[in-house]
């Protein structure tokens, strides 16, 4: 009598394994919360889709997952110098990796980062439709990040440094969270 006890609690169990499973694989992993408010005792009932956000140390945790920081880092000393961090941005805004940033990157760049003011022509000084890394040095060693984001203030960017700096700009709202739609940002430029 026991044995078959435990069979049919078994064959209950793998059986509301498999029904979950299903359920699961059915929804494509996909969760919504239904938001229910009562008014005049009338129910109203709002399908709305869950958004991830994230925070600054979830942000921090995605990007030194990746390769990028390591890679501005020649000196292999864990800190970017003022060098390696204007260099960090240069490569990063060249969208199409050919050596110049071209008005349509630019553009781009200027949405993307916020830069309300920023002017092509003050950064192109020779007028010749692209910036090269001297004309960018310049235009961006002018914007006065890399001494607002040393926040230790030891001249140099450590990679929280540098991460936290991007997360503040990026965080249109000043929540302290990066929903959806600031964090497409990141996957445009650091993302895989």
């Amino acid at each position: 009598m026991k044995k078959t006890e435990t069979s049919t609690l078994k064959a209950i169990r793998n059986g509301l394994c498999l029904f979950l499973l299903a359920g699961t694989i059915s929804c494509g992993g996909e969760t919504e919360v239904a938001e229910t408010e009562v008014m005049d005792n009338e129910v109203i009932t709002d399908d709305v889709a869950m958004a991830e956000n994230w925070d600054g140390d979830a942000y921090y945790t995605t990007f030194s997952g990746t390769n990028y920081y390591e890679d501005w880092d020649l000196d292999d000393d864990n800190f970017l110098n003022e060098d390696e961090y204007t260099t960090s941005f240069y490569q990063t805004w060249d969208a199409d990796n050919d050596g110049m940033i071209n008005e349509t990157e630019w553009n781009t760049v200027v949405a993307d980062y916020n830069l309300t003011g920023a002017d092509w022509a003050a950064w192109d000084t020779d007028g010749d439709g692209f910036i090269e890394t001297a004309e960018f040095d310049t235009g961006f060693n002018n914007m006065g990040w890399y001494t607002a984001w040393d926040t230790d203030g030891d001249g140099l960017i450590e990679e929280r440094e540098y991460t936290d700096g991007v997360f503040t700009i990026w965080d249109e709202n000043d929540d302290d969270l990066l929903d959806d739609t600031e964090y497409v940002y990141y996957n445009t430029y650091y993302g895989i």
